[in-house]
C-alpha cells in the first residue's frame, strides 16, 4: 500500500523536534497508537530541562516545540498516562511563562533572536488551545498574522525581525504560508464556542488565504516554493498542505465541497512524485528548505491529507478519481 511506503520512508528519516512532531501529529490522525506511542516516548527523553519536547542535539528552535505537544497530549488523554500529561504540560508552561517573546508576548521562533516566524502559526497557537489556554492561542496567531501579513498579495512572508522590524525573509513561501493555513483551521477547530466572534474571523482568515494560495497554482501544476514566483519550483509539501486544509476544512462544514476538485487535482500530481521508495519528491528539502528535496513534514503531511481524503469520501460519498 503507498501509504505504507510513504510511512515506511518518514520513519527512516532523521528528525529536529518539529519533523518528530509533525510525524507524531500524522501517526495521531491515522491511528497508529502503537508506533506513536514509541515516538512519544522519545520525545520525552529528549525533552530539556526548560520542558520543550524533544530536544536534539540543544536545539535553538523554540515554538517548533509546539509541534510536539498535541500528539502528547492526545495520547495523555487516551491512555490516562499521567507521565505524558506531565511532559506536555511542563513544554506548555515554558511557552506561557519562560519563552523569549515580543512585547505582546508572540514569542521568538529561535533563541537569542527576535525573529517571528510563519512557522509558528502552525502548532503553537493550535497547542495552547488544545490544552486550555485558548487566549493565548489567539493571542500567538493574531500576532504571527498581524507580522506577517502582505496586503499586496494576501499571502503570508515568512520571517519578521522584532528589533529591527524589518522582514528578515520577505517571500511568499508556500510552506510558510502553509503553516498559516492549517494553523489556523487547527486552532478555529478547538476554540469553543463562546469565542464565535474569533471564529469567525479566523474562518475569513482561512478562506482569504485557501482563495489566495490557489490563486497562484497554475491549471496542471502544483504550487511553486515561492507562492508568487513562477520561477520557482513546483514544490510538493505545500501543495499536500492545501488538499489536507481543504479535505479537513469541507469535512467540517466550513467551506464548499467545490474546492474538492482543485484539492484532487493537486493530490493526484503528488501521487506522481513518489518514488518506488516512498519518497515524496521535489518538496522544500530538508535540512536547509530552499530546494527541491524530500522531508519528513512533506510525508507526514501526505499521510494526514490521505486520512482526511478517505474520511471525507466516507462521510460524503465523494467520487473522486483515485
Amino acid at each position: 500500500m503507498l501509504q505504507d511506503k510513504v510511512l515506511n520512508a518518514a520513519l527512516c528519516m532523521s528528525r529536529q523536534c518539529w519533523e518528530q512532531g509533525i510525524l507524531a501529529q500524522a501517526l495521531y490522525e491515522i491511528g497508529d497508537f502503537s508506533r506513536l506511542r514509541i515516538v512519544i516516548r522519545d520525545m520525552i527523553l529528549r525533552q530539556s530541562s526548560d520542558g520543550r519536547l524533544c530536544n536534539v542535539e540543544n536545539t535553538p528552535a523554540v515554538t517548533d516545540s509546539a509541534f510536539c505537544i498535541p500528539a502528547v497530549y492526545g495520547m495523555a488523554l487516551q491512555d490516562e498516562n499521567e507521565m505524558f500529561f506531565s511532559a506536555a504540560r511542563k513544554n506548555v508552561d515554558f511557552l506561557l511563562y519562560e519563552a523569549a517573546g515580543a512585547k505582546d508576548r508572540t514569542l521568538y521562533h529561535i533563541l537569542n533572536t527576535s525573529q517571528i516566524w510563519a512557522d509558528s502559526a502552525a502548532f503553537l497557537p493550535y497547542a495552547l488551545a488544545l490544552t486550555g489556554h485558548q487566549e493565548a492561542g489567539m493571542q500567538q496567531m493574531n500576532g504571527i498574522c498581524n507580522r506577517l501579513y502582505c496586503k499586496e498579495s494576501g499571502l503570508y512572508l515568512h520571517m519578521w525581525d522584532e528589533s529591527s522590524m524589518t522582514y528578515k525573509r520577505p517571500l511568499a513561501w508556500g510552506v510558510g504560508n502553509g503553516w498559516v493555513l492549517t494553523g489556523l483551521l487547527r486552532l478555529l477547530l478547538v476554540l469553543d464556542n463562546e469565542y464565535e466572534k474569533e471564529k469567525r474571523h479566523y474562518l475569513m482568515s482561512f478562506q482569504t488565504l485557501l482563495d489566495n494560495m490557489l490563486s497562484f497554482r497554475q491549471k496542471e501544476h502544483l504550487l511553486h516554493d515561492i507562492l508568487d514566483d513562477m520561477n520557482s519550483f513546483e514544490e510538493s509539501e505545500s501543495s499536500v498542505m492545501v488538499a489536507y486544509a481543504v479535505y479537513k476544512a469541507v469535512q467540517h462544514g466550513l467551506i464548499d465541497k467545490k474546492y474538492c476538485r482543485e484539492a484532487d487535482e493537486i493530490r493526484l500530481l503528488v501521487y506522481q512524485k513518489i518514488d518506488e521508495s516512498g519518497l515524496i519528491m521535489d518538496s522544500a528539502g530538508s535540512p536547509g528548505f530552499v530546494s527541491p528535496g524530500t522531508s519528513t513534514e512533506c510525508q507526514a503531511i501526505f499521510l494526514m491529507m490521505e486520512k482526511a481524503y478517505d474520511d471525507l469520501k466516507n462521510a460524503y460519498e465523494l467520487k473522486t478519481p483515485v
